[in-house]
This record gives structure tokens, C-alpha cells and sequence, in this order.
């Protein structure tokens, strides 16, 4: 049995900010009775970009050969217990711009923040496929609010000034939606 390896890509540095390129597969089951993927679908594949791209698996998860994220969160989860602090999500917004059918090659989930706050961060996607690199087409846009909490008590964190730097290498330009 193999293990799953996302390859994310970015160029990204605090002094160049980039966003990261995240592939998710589209599962036969994403699929609705129209033959495209479902809206709820869609909040999965978000989801996948979203724990590939900031969610750091436990020490013996990497030792096994799970993938060290790009842009590490200080955050607990499943299978991690060396942090009190976990996430909660906030809000979501998806705007689905263009029928999305099965496609093998699955998709690029293009994400990036648009705002480190003191205890959230907002990340914003576009969801591509690799024939679109420069993202022109996307099939859907959407935002996410994450705020960091303490796992016990619920309570707002704020994020630490170190953890802040490195995320700011992940920045960009807030979406613009139709409204």
C-alpha cells in the first residue's frame, strides 16, 4: 500500500509572498445527479487544500512519511496532542463560477491568505485544474475564516509573533465577489 503524497507547490518567502498550489483528488461520490460535483463536495476539496496546506501531522505521522506542510499552524488535531490550541471555522463563502464534472486529474486548489488577524486568519481559494495555471477559469471562489481557540475553554488565541512571519510568506490579495 502506498502512502497519498500532495505535492504543493509555491515560490512563496516572507519577502515574495505566493500562494500554494494544493492537488485534491474529485472522488466519484463528489459527483451529484447532474454529473458535476456537488456544492457540499465542494467544501470538502477546500477542506483537503485547506489540512494539506496548514495542518501539521503528529511526529510519528512524518515519520511514516506524512507530509511536512508548507505553512505549518500551531494547531492540535486529529492524531497530534503536543498543542492546546485547535480551530474553529468561522465563516465560509464558496462562489461557484463554472460546472466542475469528474475529472481524473483531479483538481489544484489555489490558496493563499488574505488576512492574518490577531486570533483568525481568512484564506481564500480559487479551485483549478492544471490546465489552467494562471487560474483564469476557475470553477469556484471561495473564503474561509479560521479562528485558533484554545481546545479546552473554546477561548480566542492569538497568533504568536514567529508563527505570524512565516504565514506572511502565504499572503495575497483579498477575492473580490459578486454580490
Amino acid at each position: 500500500m502506498s502512502i497519498m503524497q500532495f505535492s504543493i507547490t509555491t515560490d512563496a518567502t516572507p519577502e515574495h509572498p505566493a500562494p500554494l498550489d494544493v492537488p485534491v483528488p474529485v472522488r466519484w461520490t463528489d459527483l451529484d445527479a447532474y454529473g458535476h460535483v456537488n456544492n457540499a463536495a465542494m467544501v470538502r476539496l477546500l477542506e483537503e487544500a485547506r489540512i494539506a496546506a496548514f495542518w501539521q501531522p503528529a511526529p510519528d505521522q512524518l515519520a511514516l512519511g506524512a507530509q511536512q506542510p508548507p505553512a505549518a499552524l500551531p494547531v492540535s488535531g486529529a492524531g497530534t496532542e503536543d498543542t492546546d490550541i485547535a480551530t474553529v471555522i468561522a465563516s465560509q463563502r464558496i462562489e461557484y463560477v463554472r460546472q466542475l464534472g469528474h475529472r481524473r486529474d483531479g483538481v489544484v486548489v489555489r490558496l493563499w491568505l488574505s488576512r492574518i488577524g490577531g486570533a483568525s486568519l481568512t484564506a481564500d481559494y480559487l479551485v483549478l485544474t492544471r490546465d489552467d495555471p494562471e487560474g483564469r477559469a476557475p470553477y469556484a471562489r471561495a473564503r474561509t475564516v479560521m479562528v485558533l481557540v484554545d481546545a479546552e475553554t473554546g477561548s480566542p488565541v492569538r497568533l504568536e509573533q514567529e508563527a505570524r512571519e512565516s504565514l506572511r510568506a502565504f499572503t495575497g490579495e483579498p477575492l473580490t465577489f459578486r454580490d
